[in-house]
Formats: structure tokens, C-alpha cells, sequence
């Protein structure tokens, strides 16, 4: 039975109207990315375009199929698959596509743009590094100057200081000689008397007590070093200027770091079986009861650690976290390789960067051995920054902006943030560890 002309149109249509909805993705080639031409299809039903099939083949001693590696014993017959074909060439006159030349062109034109549009970006970005490192000379040329100045300033009065005390010592050495001539002349006078019958007995007497009531310059000495510390006291002195200036220049480097804060979230498949995260993933609690959890590849096993869900390979991060009047915790970074099963030494040879308060109230930094870090103000709020490609792991103060501690090291594994609420010790320690910073879009 024949179809009429306009069944056949009718037929084109409606096989044209399917076309469309048919993803070109199943249309492509996988060795050219183009729609199929003259298009053969294999034993393990993948297709592809005759020729691009046939110089696959032809470089290679086996024959397997491109796609799904399937090895054939022998070659399989190749023939054109004409309902596809068909199929591509209804698509092709459905879409139409721009001439490959023009297409290419396009492309390139395009690719050329993005690459321009980058340079420009780089330029820009160069333009506030240049200003950022101004600024930051600017900053250290004003704070070595003063330093200096200070230094200076310093040094002329311990100077003026030896001066002083060496004028005053010359001054009293200078009297005490007089004293001693003056006696000597009294004692010579003594000794010169004419003649001893014309001694006049009262007068002798008035002689002897003036002579018992001469010094005794044996007592009498002045010291070999009189300017012993005057040097150390000075020194400690601008010691604590520096610190001030160091204090400062800690809490304006901490809040242009607050600009690299990210959200950070607690995994709870990493969590010691010790230790309950909270709902919202941002607190952590020592519950000294073992929790019904399932056994996890992550898990710790044996230290009541817990890492963030969020780890870093690049770039620089800050976070801060509340540890209130704990008296015990230990905060940081870790590899993500480390070791999460048995017992370890929290160290950076074993991919640990941490800071730790001891419960004897001795802040440390876990280095091997450990750095034993005095604080003047106990923090609340310990800020962490990770500068990634710098290798450091540096602590602040929050509340204050003191610097605590910097690890330098060289990272070549993915970093995550890791937190320790301590053990319970009898109640007293039984507040949780508090992610308080969010990310802030700036």
C-alpha cells in the first residue's frame, strides 16, 4: 500500500517534530564531537562516523571499541546504519549550524577576548598588590622609624645615665680624698710636736681624742661596677614598647584577615565516638560516654578529635572559635592523610598544627618538642588563619588581637580544620567548642 504525497509529508513532519526533542548528545560522534556522518554502528552497539571509525582502526593493531573498550576478534563488517542516519540528517536540517569556518572563527575570536579580558584582570589585580605592598612598607618604614627613633633615644639615656652616675662617683671620690689629706695634715701636725717635755698634757689629750675620733678608711670603698644592669633595665624597658607596637600591629593584621572568613562545618562521621556534634554542625561536647555511631574509615578512634566537613589545598582561610573559660582544648589544622586509628603524637611531622591549653592552664604549641607559649590575657575566642601557599597556621586572640603562635611549614595535602573539647575533668570542662565565624561576602 502506498502513501499518498501528503501522507508522506505528513510522516517527514512529524518524524522532523520528534527530531527535535531527540538531546543532540546522542547525535555526536565520540572521535570527531560532531554529528554523525554516515554513521556505523559496532556488536557493542556504539556508533560513530564511518571514517572516523576506520582511521581509529587503522592506527591501532586491535579492534576495540573507542568507547566502552570492548576487544573484537576479529574486525567487525562495517555498514552504514540508514535509520540513523536519516535521523541525522532530519536534525541537521531541523538545526541548522553555522559553517564550520565561521564557527571556528568564532570560537577562536571569542577564546582571544577571554584571554584579553584575563590579561586585564591580572593588571588590575597586579595594580592593588602594588598598593597593598606600599602600604605595607609605608607601615614598616613608620613603625622601624620609630623603633629607631626610640632606640635612640634609649641608648642617649643610659649614655647620659652612665654619665651621670660616673660624675657623682668622681665627685665623691674627690671629696673622700680631700677628707683623707685634711687628716693626713692633722696627723703629720701631730707628729711634727717640738719637744715632748713641753708637751702640754691638756692639749694632748684634746690631740688623742681628735685622733680617736678620725674615720676609719678601711670601711670606706667604692664599688668596681656601679652601672651593672643599667643596660638590661633599658633594654627591658623598650621590650615593652615593642610589645605594645607588636600588639597593635597584630590586632590591624587579624582584621584584614577577617576578610579570608569561611563557613565551616563539623563532620560527624570524623568525630571520636567520645564526642556529640550538635544539630547545626558548629559545636562540640566531650560526653565521656561512648555514642551509638557507626564505624567509619574517618572516625577517630582513640584521641576525641573531631575535623570540619571543609578542607583547603589552596588560598587562605579564617575562622574563629569560642572555647569561654575551658580549661581544656586543642585546636588547628591537620593533613587529611593523618592518621585517625590507635595512638599518635599530635605533631606537624605527623600532619598536625595545633595549639592546645593544658589543664594546668599552660597554652602550648604542639611542635616536637612542644613550645610553651606565655599569654598575658587568657582568650575566649581563639582566631585560626591558614595561609595555604605560605605555609602558615598562625593563632590570635580574638578579643584583643594578640598574636599567639605561627606554624611554618610546607603543605602538599588537603587541610582540615580540627578541634578537641577536652576531657570532662569532673564537670569542669564540660562547655562546648563554639565555631562562631561565618562567611561574610566582602
Amino acid at each position: 500500500m502506498t502513501m499518498s504525497n501528503q501522507e508522506e509529508r505528513t510522516v517527514r513532519e512529524m518524524m522532523g517534530s520528534s527530531i527535535c526533542l531527540v538531546p543532540e548528545k546522542h547525535l555526536l560522534c565520540l572521535l570527531c564531537r560532531n554529528i554523525f556522518t554516515n554513521p556505523v554502528t559496532i556488536p557493542c552497539g556504539h556508533s560513530f562516523c564511518l571514517s572516523c571509525l576506520s582511521q581509529f582502526w587503522t592506527r591501532r593493531q586491535a579492534k576495540y571499541c573507542p568507547d566502552c573498550r570492548r576487544l573484537f576478534a576479529n574486525k567487525p563488517d562495517l555498514s552504514v546504519n540508514h535509520i540513523l542516519a536519516d535521523v541525522c540528517e532530519n536534525y541537521r536540517s531541523a538545526h541548522p549550524q553555522k559553517p564550520p569556518d565561521e564557527e571556528t572563527v568564532t570560537d577562536v575570536q571569542q577564546m582571544i577576548q577571554d584571554r584579553l579580558h584575563k590579561i586585564e584582570r591580572l593588571k588590575s589585580s597586579l595594580e592593588v598588590q602594588k598598593s597593598s605592598y606600599l602600604r605595607e612598607v609605608r607601615e614598616s618604614q613608620k613603625v622601624f622609624s620609630a623603633l629607631v627613633c626610640a632606640m635612640e633615644t634609649t641608648h642617649k639615656a643610659v649614655v647620659s645615665a652612665i654619665e651621670s652616675k660616673q660624675k657623682e662617683e668622681e665627685q665623691r671620690v674627690q671629696k673622700l680624698i680631700r677628707e683623707i689629706k685634711e687628716e693626713i695634715e692633722q696627723l703629720r701636725n701631730h707628729l711634727n710636736q717640738a719637744d715632748p717635755q713641753d708637751f702640754d698634757q691638756s692639749e694632748g689629750m684634746k690631740q688623742v681624742v681628735s685622733l680617736s675620733e678620725m674615720k676609719d678608711w678601711s670601711r670606706v670603698s667604692i664599688e668596681s661596677d656601679p652601672c651593672v644592669g643599667v643596660t638590661r633595665r633599658a633594654m627591658s624597658d623598650l621590650l615593652e614598647k615593642i610589645k605594645l607596637e607588636v600588639n597593635r600591629l597584630s590586632k590591624a593584621e587579624q582584621r584584614r584577615l577577617e576578610r579570608y572568613t569561611v563557613e565551616l562545618n563539623l563532620s560527624g562521621k570524623t568525630a571520636h565516638p567520645f564526642l556529640s556534634v550538635s544539630d547545626d554542625r558548629k559545636q562540640v561536647r566531650h560526653t565521656n560516654k561512648l555514642q551509638e555511631v557507626p564505624d567509619h574509615p574517618t572516625r577517630f578512634d582513640r584521641v576525641a578529635n573531631v575535623l570540619a566537613k571543609e578542607g583547603f589545598s589552596s588560598g587562605r582561610v579564617y575562622w574563629e572559635v569560642e572555647v569561654g573559660d575551658k580549661i581544656e582544648w586543642n585546636l588547628g589544622v591537620a593533613r587529611q592523610s593523618i592518621n585517625r586509628k590507635g595512638k599518635f603524637t599530635v605533631c606537624p611531622a605527623n600532619g598536625f598544627w595545633t595549639l592546645s591549653l593544658k589543664a594546668g592552664g599552660q597554652y602550648i604549641a604542639n611542635t616536637s618538642p612542644v613550645t610553651f607559649v606565655a599569654l598575658e590575657q587568657r582568650p575566649k575566642t581563639v582566631a585560626v588563619f591558614l595561609d595555604y601557599a605560605q605555609g602558615f597556621v598562625s593563632f590570635f586572640c580574638a578579643e584583643s588581637g594578640a598574636h599567639i603562635y605561627t606554624f611554618t611549614d610546607r603543605f602538599t595535602d588537603r587541610l582540615y580544620p580540627i578541634f578537641s573539647p577536652g576531657r570532662l575533668h569532673g564537670g569542669k570542662n564540660a562547655a562546648p567548642l563554639i565555631i562562631t565565624s561565618s562567611f561574610c561576602s566582602i
